[in-house]
């Protein structure tokens, strides 16, 4: 019987083409939704469409991009310089941040999942969460890019985030350039 109920959920699914708004609990007690990201606001955050029509705005769990819409401090990212130099780098570097974001997932698609060793909603009151499209975490794929820092806090993804990050510090790629900058 159980077995039948699975099929048909997933027959349901499959015709509807995932329009459902299903939300998953997963086994360690995150939720999982699917959402259309309706704007990109900057690297690290992004406006989502539920399928039930509902919004919200999301802060990507555990990165920090450089800001792009405010000044953003060079001590948030580990030897960048507190000069003019420094300062100019760091705002080009969120705005390619914000063009990564939006080349991957502006319009698109997604997965939006908490963790439920994090807070749920941050500053703001914007959902924290994880995002994933085609099967690449966002998150991630920022910290790999050099285009974000791990975000201070606690999450169950920070050990991986923080290799991620360090790789990008040694290989001085995205942001982590702005550390030579004059």
């Amino acid at each position: 019987m159980r077995r039948r109920a699975l099929l048909a959920l997933v027959a349901v699914l499959a015709l509807t083409g995932g329009c459902l708004d299903v939300v998953v609990t997963t086994s360690d007690g995150g939720d999982v939704r699917n959402a259309t990201v309706t704007h990109v606001v900057d690297g690290d955050t992004v406006d989502v469409q539920f399928a039930d029509g509902s919004t919200d705005r999301v802060r990507l769990l555990g990165v920090d991009t450089p800001e792009v819409h405010v000044e953003t401090e060079p001590y948030n990212f580990e030897g960048v310089p507190d000069t003019e130099a420094g300062h100019a780098c760091l705002r080009r570097a969120g705005h390619n941040a914000s063009a990564f974001t939006e080349d991957l997932v502006g319009g698109e698609r997604v997965r939006v999942e908490t963790d439920p060793t994090a807070d749920r909603r941050g500053g703001y009151d914007r959902l924290l969460a994880y995002v994933h499209h085609d099967g690449t975490s966002l998150n991630y794929a920022l910290l790999e890019g050099g285009h974000a820092g791990v975000y201070p806090s606690t999450f169950q993804e920070r050990d991986r985030y923080e290799a991620a990050a360090s790789a990008a510090r040694d290989a001085n790629r995205g942001l982590w350039r702005c550390r030579s900058a004059g």
